[in-house]
């Protein structure tokens, strides 16, 4: 089966902001909570000409708005993982951010545990290793107000965005079932991948360089860690440029 672009009904999961069908690797991105594959549509000008981003997109944002909310992390993984299988006809990379690195990471686990095409590596950005993952379900219990002092804490959000009250109506329960999904995450303690793992961190964010740090803890092959100035969303800042340089540094391992 051929890989579906852009807004293919077919691959309502998967976007794809710049096809390179020649590509020798590709590059599929996960985005955090209360985000959507959007964020990661200027990346392929900063990335190597043989190399495909692919984003995906969880239900209920962006062009999938009108579909329910997925709200465990398991369901979470489990569709993610089926939805990338046709495009895993040549080596890839995994990455994603805070709920994304999550989600990444049970996905990559699933491709080894099933014996199918495993990710050549693992990148994960602005979350603490599993063992070290706070899950907070106080969260749930938010209203509306303390929501939306999280998301102007965090930074992911504009100010723009968060003083249209039509579009914080529009983000809030999305960010609420994405909330649940971390609520529910669950490793295996026992299980490590194969592939090396590369973490990148925020001087400025709320978890420990430590705790970014055992991500080593869940693989066999090295892994590495690179912390950027700014908070959570240091990726989004003025550290994005060096954040694409690192990502570019550990593509280019990929043989």
């Amino acid at each position: 089966m051929s890989p579906q672009y852009l807004d293919a009904p077919a691959t309502p999961w998967v976007r794809c902001p710049e096809p390179r069908p020649q590509a020798r690797l590709r590059l599929i991105c996960f985005h955090p909570a209360g985000g959507g594959p959007t964020m990661y549509r200027t990346w392929p000008q900063s990335l190597p000409a043989d190399v495909e981003l692919l984003a995906i997109q969880l239900p209920g944002r962006e062009s999938r708005i009108a579909e329910p909310h997925l709200t465990t992390y398991q369901d979470a993984v489990e569709q993610a993982h089926a939805a990338i299988m046709p495009f895993l006809d040549r080596p890839y990379a995994l990455f994603g951010h805070s709920m994304g690195a999550m989600i990444s990471y049970g996905v990559a686990l699933a491709a080894q545990r099933e014996g199918r095409r495993a990710p050549s590596r693992l990148l994960v950005s602005g979350c603490a290793a599993p063992a070290h993952i706070r899950r907070r379900p106080e969260r749930l219990e938010w209203d509306d107000a303390r929501l939306v002092q999280e998301l102007r804490a965090m930074g992911g959000t504009s100010p723009e965005v968060l003083a249209i009250p039509e579009l914080v109506e529009m983000v809030l329960p999305t960010l609420r079932a994405d909330y649940r999904i971390c609520a529910t995450f669950s490793h295996p303690q026992d299980e490590q991948l194969d592939c090396p793992v590369a973490v990148f961190g925020g001087t400025e964010d709320t978890m420990s360089q430590e705790s970014l740090a055992r991500w080593a803890d869940t693989t066999r092959a090295d892994s590495s860690l690179r912390m950027f100035p700014g908070g959570h969303f240091f990726l989004t800042n003025a550290a994005a440029p060096d954040v694409l340089a690192g990502i570019r540094e550990e593509l280019a391992e990929v043989r």
